[in-house]
């Protein structure tokens, strides 16, 4: 079953079942997404570091594109930062938050 996910306020595409099973494997047990090596050191995006960075490189040169990353579950969609909302009438509109 594939769900839809937003990658940016503008962009939705679609997750299929592996890269869900993919991207809850390397949350549980700690590993970057990208390469399902052991996180650690920096990481951006579920990524580490030198993996986004060449992902990046990748999306620049036309070799891939970010929809296409996300929705292999190589690199997680962008979050929201700053605090999550409290006021009951903001988490009903815009939804729990931890998207």
């Amino acid at each position: 079953m594939n769900e839809l996910i937003t990658i940016r306020r503008w962009q939705t595409v679609r997750l299929g079942t592996e890269a869900k099973r993919r991207v809850s494997k390397a949350k549980a047990e700690g590993l970057c997404v990208a390469c399902l090596k052991p996180a650690e050191g920096r990481m951006i995006r579920g990524c580490h570091f030198s993996c986004y960075r060449a992902t990046l490189r990748a999306i620049e040169r036309g070799l891939t594109s970010e929809q296409e990353r996300v929705s292999e579950g190589k690199i997680l969609p962008v979050r929201i930062s700053g605090r999550k909302p409290k006021n009951p009438v903001t988490i009903d509109v815009m939804g729990s938050g931890d998207e």
